[in-house]
């Protein structure tokens, strides 16, 4: 797992608090529980107040839409790699 700014932020991300985790787009986020995937994105973390790194989720849809010509993200057409953090760790983002 990646590291994270404290181990408040570690234990609730397992645990019954809903905060999530999205290592594609690097977002962390509340979940909204309305039946949906509704999420409210967060910049900072509640227990620590350390500022998160940007979110990649713009760029990743640039690199799908634009340098891959890709016209449907959830196409199987996408990239194994553009599915986890490794695109963005590969291209070190």
């Amino acid at each position: 797992m990646d590291k994270f700014c404290c181990d408040e932020l570690k234990k609730h991300l397992n645990s019954e608090v809903a905060i999530t985790y999205i290592p594609k787009f690097r977002e962390y986020g509340v979940t909204i529980n309305d039946g949906g995937t509704a999420l409210q994105l967060i910049s900072y973390c509640p227990w620590c107040g350390t500022k998160f790194q940007d979110s990649l989720r713009d760029i990743w849809f640039d690199i799908v839409f634009d340098e891959l010509g890709i016209d449907d993200p959830s196409s199987l057409d996408v990239p194994k790699n553009m599915l986890s953090d490794l695109w963005w760790k590969e291209s070190k983002r």
